[in-house]
C-alpha cells in the first residue's frame, strides 16, 4: 500500500511538471525592424505547443520563419551554462534584465534588443541598427547593480548543434511561475504527510 502511494504521488508530480522541450520552430517574427534586422518580439513554438514570445540574443546566427531545430532549454537560475553558447553567467543575467525592461515596455523593441546583441557580439555595435538608444540600455546592462535580479523564471533556448556558422539563433525568455505547480505541489506534500501518518497507525 505504502509503495501504491509513493507511485502515484510521483505520477501526480510527473503530470503537473513541464516536458523537457528539443524541437523548436520559428513560428513567425513581431515586424519591429531596425537597422533592416527584425527585433523582438520573436515567437517560438516548442514540441508543436502554442507560440511563446522570445527574444533573439544571438547577432552572429540567422533562423527563417518555418525553420525548426533541435535545442537545448536551459533554466537560468540553475547554474549550468554547459549547454549555451555563453560561458558568463553574469552576461546572461544582463540579457535577462534587458529582456525583462522590454516585457515591461520601459524602451523600444529595438534599441533594447540591440542592446542584448551587443552583449553577446561587439559586432552589434558597428550595425545601422545601432542606436544612441540601444548604447544607453546597454550602458544601464552593464552599470546597473543586479545582485538581487533573480533569474529564476529565465530560459535560454539554445540549438543542440553549435559546431557550425550557419547553426541557429539563441533566444532568452520569461515564463512566470505556474500557481497550479506550486499549488499541486503542496498538496502533495500534504498528502505524503498525510499518508505517513496514516502508515504508522498500521504498522
Amino acid at each position: 500500500m505504502k509503495k501504491l502511494f509513493f507511485v502515484l504521488m510521483i505520477a501526480a508530480l510527473a503530470r503537473a511538471l513541464p516536458a523537457a522541450a528539443d524541437s523548436v520552430t520559428l513560428a513567425a517574427v513581431s515586424g519591429n525592424s531596425q537597422g533592416g534586422v527584425s527585433t523582438a518580439p520573436y515567437y517560438l513554438s516548442v514540441n508543436g505547443g502554442a507560440d511563446i514570445s522570445v527574444m533573439c540574443i544571438d547577432f552572429t546566427h540567422h533562423v527563417t520563419v518555418g525553420e525548426s531545430w533541435q535545442a537545448n532549454l536551459n533554466n537560468l537560475s540553475a547554474g549550468d551554462l554547459s549547454e549555451t553558447r555563453l560561458d558568463s553567467y553574469n552576461t546572461y543575467r544582463e540579457m535577462a534584465w534587458l529582456y525583462d525592461q522590454f516585457v515591461k515596455g520601459a524602451g523600444p523593441s529595438g534599441d533594447i534588443n540591440y542592446a542584448v546583441w551587443a552583449l553577446s557580439s561587439a559586432s552589434a555595435m558597428s550595425s545601422p541598427g545601432w542606436t544612441a538608444g540601444a548604447q544607453h540600455w546597454y550602458d544601464l546592462a552593464t552599470t546597473t547593480d543586479l545582485a538581487n535580479f533573480s533569474t529564476v523564471n529565465f530560459t535560454i533556448i539554445t540549438p543542440k548543434d553549435m559546431t557550425g556558422v550557419d547553426t541557429p539563433q539563441e533566444f532568452i525568455t520569461e515564463t512566470p511561475e505556474p500557481a497550479g505547480l506550486v499549488l499541486v505541489g503542496s498538496g502533495l506534500l500534504g498528502l505524503a504527510g498525510y499518508g505517513k501518518k496514516k502508515f504508522r497507525k498500521v504498522s
